[in-house]
């Protein structure tokens, strides 16, 4: 486990990054990247909608088991995160949608407008992944580290 000072860091990435790519695998162990905006708690749960009908949500209804990887260019930046992806139960999806996906956005973008707000009709599902495992590297802070002590193990 992380020391806290490091896991408030983490934290804050992820609020001011809240976009990723979930990894799933679908029944026939074919691997599947979905781009999505999440929230955070935290206790590191990522919260995530998506439609009924796309390959991610197939996918996580055979194997609940998936991979968040969060990623920012400029400053080096990773967060990976694997854990089961479940429903958030339906007392909980307004305070969930509501005051966190919806107050989601990158830190480097005024304009920026939540995807939450252009979602048109459908089946639509709030799911949260629950890491059983989540790093943390930074790899602009090293030069040459065959320690890897630039990762850091939160979860």
């Amino acid at each position: 486990m992380s020391d806290e000072k490091t896991r408030q860091k983490v934290l804050v990435f992820l609020k001011h990054n809240p976009h990723g790519v979930l990894s799933t695998v679908s029944a026939d162990g074919k691997p599947w990247g979905s781009s999505v905006y999440f929230a955070i708690d935290e206790d590191f749960n990522f919260f995530f909608i998506t439609r009924v009908k796309t390959h991610k949500y197939r996918n996580i209804a055979k194997n609940h088991y998936c991979s968040m990887t969060v990623s920012d260019n400029a400053s080096q930046t990773t967060v990976q995160a694997a854990g089961k992806v479940t429903r958030v139960p339906s007392k909980d999806i307004v305070s969930i949608v509501m005051k966190k996906l919806t107050h989601t956005k990158p830190h480097d973008d005024n304009k920026w407008v939540p995807p939450i707000v252009k979602v048109h009709g459908g089946d639509y599902m709030v799911l949260r992944l629950t890491p059983e495992a989540l790093q943390y590297a930074n790899f602009k802070q090293t030069k040459s580290d065959i320690n890897e002590s630039h990762i850091k193990k939160i979860i």
